[in-house]
């Protein structure tokens, strides 16, 4: 899913947060947006090229084509369900971790929408 939705709807949540958190629901954004760093990350090992524009274009070239299935065998770690329960378990401790993980909730869950 391209990252200006996620934006959107990261924005939208923490609208909502600002009341009760402040200027902590940063972290809700982190957690909506920042993940896909992982994305980079594997772009970065599997063709040595840094260019974060050409990576991103990567990617959305294989959404628009519906060529998803070629990202089936990719490790994105901040995608795994195991990242997912660091990020559950850390919220029951650290107020920043519990507004991350409802950025990261809403990103799988966009990320499924689209998916399906």
């Amino acid at each position: 899913m391209k990252t200006s939705r996620h934006l959107i709807v990261s924005l939208i949540l923490s609208a909502l947060f600002y009341p009760a958190y402040g200027w902590k629901v940063i972290f809700i954004i982190f957690g909506g947006i920042m993940i896909d760093i992982d994305h980079y990350l594997w772009y970065l090992y599997k063709f040595k090229k840094f260019g974060l524009m050409e990576c991103y274009n990567y990617f959305i070239d294989r959404m628009e084509k519906k060529n998803v299935h070629k990202n089936i065998g990719i490790l994105l770690i901040f995608h795994t369900i195991e990242f997912l329960f660091v990020a559950i378990i850390a919220s029951f401790y650290y107020e920043l971790a519990f507004l991350f993980t409802i950025g990261l909730l809403f990103h799988y869950i966009l990320d499924g929408i689209f998916l399906y």
